[in-house]
């Protein structure tokens, strides 16, 4: 958009603001995605327009600033003052700040308490005060936070602390900034929590006890696998995940990506605790990553400390056979313990993704098939397109001898 454009595109916008305000006429949803601020006063004008559309009771706001050059959008608290306010979504190089502070006090009031959802895309939220203080004390009811950190925008100390909310999501695309010192969860009402993010220091002050969903995928530097038993004279690198498997021991689905089984693996003592709240448990990824010998080594531990767990899901089993040079890990596994922990599992309900019906594969299902004796659905989803390649798979799935009389056999096409 060049310079006569993005004028006529402001001024139009002006009009219609200026022209809802003398009128009187509330608005619902607003979306500003906007590409380019060039000139000046575009800032300025941008703050203006978010201060109209909230004092005409916008229930849901979406903000997004593009190119600045060098420069950051500085979004002050009070901006967003509202008694209308629910949703709230900001991405781009924006800085979330109180500006010039209170003698009184550091943090911004409440300039929206009626916020229920905020979410921030690679978005400065901090000052000088640690984790999402700011924030929290801005929007004191908040229940859903997102938060995603890329591009060298990394500013989650890694502490919250909150008595409203629920659901606490937060990833991080890579390891370039190191692992956080400390992270915290004061968090005794969450009740749904996604981490993404590399290994921290130490996990402590845990408070997760409503915790029913966490999905992790935690990420792990080289240091951290290779000095994981090193001793402090020759660079010891501190992270170990068991608190946190302790914190979330409570919930009902458990979402492991390969990643996290890595980090289980490496990074703990190996003492995997027991959920006896756990139903439903999620292992592996449909994309081609992770140890195929550290998914089956951890997997009999963690169906044994799952007594009451219902439904299993692996996520891409084709990438946890043997191929190749990969036979050395495969004849070093004890598959004694993968079948014990089979036959002595109350699993009702099995599902896999990304099937391929490789004979390794199928080799799988058979001891699936054939030691859960609770089974009662089995649900596999394929990518296959030929017809002659899929009536071959589905017919050695259902040719398999199931353990359990109930056990039913759905093969799906994934969705594209």
């Amino acid at each position: 958009m060049g310079q006569e454009q993005t004028k006529v595109f402001t001024e139009f916008v002006d009009r219609v603001l200026s022209r809802r305000e003398k009128n009187w006429s509330p608005v619902k949803k607003v979306s500003f995605k906007l590409s380019h601020l060039s000139p000046p006063e575009s800032p300025v004008r941008v703050a203006r327009w978010i201060k109209t559309v909230m004092g005409l009771g916008a229930l849901e706001l979406s903000l997004s600033i593009g190119d600045l050059g060098y420069r950051i959008f500085n979004l002050l608290f009070w901006f967003l003052e509202s008694k209308a306010l629910v949703n709230l979504r900001i991405s781009g190089r924006v800085h979330l700040t109180e500006g010039c502070s209170s003698p009184f006090s550091s943090l911004p009031y409440s300039v929206s308490p009626t916020l229920n959802s905020l979410v921030l895309d690679s978005v400065k939220f901090t000052d000088d005060e640690p984790g999402f203080v700011a924030i929290l004390s801005a929007f004191p009811n908040l229940q859903n936070l997102r938060v995603h950190e890329s591009k060298g925008w990394y500013y989650w100390d890694g502490s919250i602390s909150s008595p409203t909310l629920k659901r606490f999501v937060y990833r991080r695309d890579d390891d370039t900034s190191g692992p956080k010192r400390c992270v915290t969860f004061d968090t005794p009402g969450l009740v749904y929590l996604e981490y993404s993010d590399v290994v921290a220091d130490k996990y402590e002050n845990l408070r997760l006890d409503s915790l029913v969903e966490a999905r992790l995928d935690l990420l792990l530097t080289g240091d951290q696998i290779l000095r994981k038993n090193a001793a402090d004279s020759v660079g010891f690198v501190p992270g170990d995940v068991s608190t946190l498997f302790m914190g979330i021991r409570n919930a009902k689905i458990l979402c492991l990506s390969p990643d996290a089984l890595d980090t289980l693996y490496y990074r703990s003592d190996k003492k995997i605790p027991v959920f006896n709240n756990l139903i439903s448990l999620s292992l592996g990824s449909d994309r081609p990553h992770g140890s195929p010998h550290i998914f089956w080594k951890l997997f009999p531990s963690l169906l044994l400390n799952a007594p009451n767990l219902q439904t299993l899901t692996v996520k891409g089993l084709r990438h946890y056979v043997k191929k190749g040079w990969e036979v050395g890990w495969y004849l070093r596994l004890s598959w004694d313990d993968v079948s014990d922990a089979l036959s002595s599992c109350g699993v009702k309900v099995l599902q896999i993704t990304g099937y391929e019906g490789t004979g390794e594969e199928l080799s799988h299902m058979k001891s699936f098939l054939g030691k859960l004796s609770h089974l009662e659905m089995v649900r596999v989803t394929h990518k296959v397109a030929d017809d002659g390649v899929r009536r071959r798979l589905v017919n050695d799935l259902l040719c398999l001898p199931r353990a359990s009389t109930k056990c039913k056999v759905q093969v799906m096409k994934e969705s594209a």
